[in-house]
This record gives C-alpha cells, structure tokens and sequence, in this order.
C-alpha cells in the first residue's frame, strides 16, 4: 500500500487538494498498478511560521502562496472578498 506525503505551506483551495491527490494516484496506480483504493496521500498543511530558509520564514519572505480561498464549515469553499 503506497503512503505519499505532502507538506505545504498553507493557502491552497480545497479543489487544489483534490486534484493534486487525483492526478497523484493515477500516476501511482499506473506505475505501480495498484488499485486506486489502496493509494493512501497525507497533506500536512504548515503555516508561513512554520518553514524557513535560511533563518528566513516563508512569511517574512513573502514566499506564502496567495490567499485565494479559505476552508470553511464542512469543507466548504468560500471565495475571500477582493477587498481584504
């Protein structure tokens, strides 16, 4: 049973998530054959405090990726105003 790990850094949408674990058991299915059901894909999610390069955090660098959804209740997108 093939066990991939992601660690980002936070700010990706929910249906980012989705399609980077879709796409990454089909490759594994097709390299590996393997059944999709046995493909198992953890994303850790890391604030910008959370990594650094060089003693420089992603936050301070301004290396986080844009805001461009939240996750909210249930799992659910919800587009932030153009305004914050």
């Amino acid at each position: 049973m093939p066990i991939i790990q992601f660690n980002l850094l936070e700010g990706r949408t929910v249906e980012q998530k989705r399609r980077l674990a879709q796409r990454v058991t089909e490759t594994v299915v097709e390299v590996l054959g393997v059944k999709p059901e046995n493909v198992r894909i953890l994303i850790h999610e890391m604030g910008g405090e959370d990594f650094s390069v060089g003693g420089v955090t992603a936050a301070q660098n301004g290396k986080m990726p844009a805001p461009a959804a939240v996750n909210g209740i249930n799992g659910q997108l919800h587009r932030e105003a153009a305004a914050s």
